[in-house]
């Protein structure tokens, strides 16, 4: 059984619920790595709106021609006889349905984007394409923490570039177990390190680096530190910008500020 919402409910409070759960399921959607995954979305965005979700050989009498099914399995159809309901599914699942066929069509589900194009060829993360776009699907609640390997230019100098390649693919490795599998990690470029941490506040990201920190020099394959400068991901003062960039923005900030006050630093604001 599913809610549709209540008749004293304001307009604009029906309004807010609805975009809210559509741009939930619009980033879950940018970051599924299968159809599946982004099927799910899409039925939890038809029940947030108030409908519900039955497969269309049952024949639902109040069925609406919407198929969120992404090929996942047999068609799936919203059911709901409330037109309020149906307006917000035609206004909010549509897109929605839109966005999931073309993730899956770039090959969420059938791999047509190769892995060399997703994947960093040296250290194996998020290479700065996807990572971009999933800075841009970042949300309000997440954090993001911008890291740069200290003094990185010296090793390449001084023990040649072979050598800053094992650094940069252990630090790589030491990020990725050192965080959850939900977590992004990617290379922004050069030794420029970036995480993602959706639903996470600022307090706990900052215990994740120094976590980082804590534990690195025992992975590091040289005696390599580095800056960190981690951020709330907040609604930007403008409001065209969008959250994750704005994010990067300040990150960026706040780790020049962690390099100007002796390197090895972790800052946050």
């Amino acid at each position: 059984m599913t809610e549709s919402p209540a008749p004293s409910e304001a307009p604009d409070e029906v309004e807010r619920r609805a975009l809210t759960a559509a741009l939930r399921a619009t980033r879950q959607i940018l970051r599924a790595r299968d159809g599946r995954t982004a099927q799910r979305a899409l039925v939890d965005l038809t029940r947030a709106l108030g409908a519900g979700v039955a497969p269309a050989e049952d024949n639902p009498p109040d069925a609406v021609p919407i198929d969120l099914s992404l090929g996942e399995s047999d068609p799936l159809l919203p059911v709901t006889a409330d037109p309020q309901v149906r307006l917000l599914l035609n206004r909010f699942l549509v897109p929605a349905v839109s966005d999931a066929r073309t993730v899956v069509d770039r090959g969420v589900r059938a791999d047509i984007l190769t892995e060399n194009a997703t994947l960093d060829a040296l250290t194996g993360l998020w290479s700065r394409r996807p990572l971009t776009q999933a800075i841009n699907g970042a949300a309000v609640g997440d954090a993001l923490a911008l890291l740069d390997l200290d003094h990185f230019k010296r090793v390449n100098d001084t023990l040649g570039h072979d050598a800053g390649d094992e650094v940069l693919k252990a630090f790589a490795a030491h990020l990725r177990a050192e965080v959850r599998d939900r977590d992004i990690v990617g290379r922004l470029g050069g030794e420029e390190f970036v995480l993602l941490l959706p639903g996470t506040t600022l307090d706990d990201a900052v215990a994740v680096l120094r976590r980082v920190r804590e534990t690195w020099p025992a992975a590091s394959p040289q005696h390599v530190t580095f800056s960190a400068g981690v951020v709330s991901v907040v609604q930007p003062p403008d409001p065209h910008e969008l959250p994750g960039q704005h994010a990067l923005k300040r990150a960026d900030a706040v780790m020049y500020r962690a390099k100007d006050s002796g390197r090895d630093v972790i800052q946050w604001q």
